[in-house]
Order: C-alpha cells, then structure tokens, then sequence
C-alpha cells in the first residue's frame, strides 16, 4: 500500500519542487517514491506546469554540476599557483661567476707549452714519401672540435709514443719515422713556426710551440 502523504509534506514538496529541488532529491527528502511524489504534484500543479518545472530544476542541476566542476578546477589552479609560488620564494638564483672567467678565451686553456711537458725518449711521426712534413689543421680533428674557431684554423703536427699504433696510420703514400730526441720540436720550433705549424698534438696532449 503507497504510503499517505500529509497535507503538511505535500505542502513542503509543493514549495521545494517551485524552488527548484528536483525529484529525486524530494524522495530522498521525504523517503518517498518519486512515484507517489509526481502524483502529489501533478494534482497540484497541473501536467504542463508541473513538466515545466521539471525541466528547469533539471537543467538548474545540469548548470550547478558545471559551476562546481569550475569552482574545483579553479581552486586546483589556485593550489597550483600557492605551491609555484611558494617554489620561487625559496628558490635561491645563483648568480654566474663572470668576473673571474673570461669564456671567450676559456678553451685556450686546453693547449699547454711544449716546454713543460716531458716526452719519451722516443717518438714517431708520419711523413710522405720525401719526408717533407705533413702539417694538419686542428679542426681535421674530432677530438679538439670543441676549440674556438680561431684554434682550429692552426696548423699542427702529430707524434706518437706508440710504434704499432702509428704504423696503423700510415698510408700508401705516407712513411713512419723515429724522432729518437723530442726536443729536436723546441730546437726548430721557430722554422715550424715560419711554416704556420704552432701545435703538436701527442695523445690527448695539445702542445704549443
């Protein structure tokens, strides 16, 4: 048997229905079937008013989700930005050391002078057939790539502490010689200087003359 609704209820579902309270919410309310709930309003209001009424509170419940969806998404922005925020005020820039580094001139730092550097008592090098010196650029290099453009513009000569290893270089058209004294590169240094040669690469060594 549905259960009697009191003059007192189907006034208060009469009112919470015209302020925009829907149906579902009213059986919620008043622990009744929405069943019994259409029935109480369709006598009061009528079927056309009551459809209307129905379809505004729906849509006013449509429009609420959507502020609500807005409103949380705001205040996740709102978390976001208070966190972003409180981020740069603790964060502490470093300032660049400038003023004691020149990097225009820092990779200038990778050559070392020729004079200062111990050889071994032998070293070998490639020539051509003639025995004429065969000079490269520095940017025929892959290693020293990094150099200014500057650098990699020299000339400069390859020795080798390693006999096997240079034979592997050598080409058809190259020889491999020994240079029993190392030093002999400082003693000509200023011949090699007046053929534009100014570095001599050995291992990971880039010497100036």
């Amino acid at each position: 048997m549905p259960k009697k609704v009191s003059d007192y209820q189907k006034k208060q579902i009469l009112d919470s229905f015209v302020n925009g309270t829907t149906l579902k919410i009213l059986s919620e309310q008043f622990k009744l079937s929405q069943t019994t709930i259409v029935r109480q309003l369709k006598n009061n209001l009528g079927l056309v008013k009551f459809n209307e009424l129905k379809d505004k509170n729906n849509n006013l419940k449509k429009v609420s989700k959507k502020i609500a969806l807005v409103q949380s998404d705001g205040d996740n922005k709102s978390d976001q930005n208070s966190e972003i925020q409180q981020f740069e005020d603790n964060f502490i820039e470093v300032v660049p050391i400038l003023d004691v580094i020149d990097l225009d001139n820092q990779k200038d730092l990778t050559s070392e002078p020729l004079s200062e550097v111990k050889l071994p008592e032998m070293v070998y090098m490639l020539v051509d057939k003639n025995i004429e010196l065969l000079p490269k650029m520095l940017k025929d290099y892959p290693q020293w790539s990094f150099l200014p453009q500057q650098d990699l513009n020299r000339m400069s000569l390859e020795i080798f502490d390693d006999h096997n290893y240079a034979k592997k270089l050598c080409s058809k058209n190259q020889k491999l010689i020994k240079v029993p004294n190392p030093n002999v590169f400082l003693i000509a240094s200023s011949s090699l200087k007046s053929k534009g040669i100014t570095r001599i690469i050995f291992n990971n060594l880039l010497l100036s003359l």
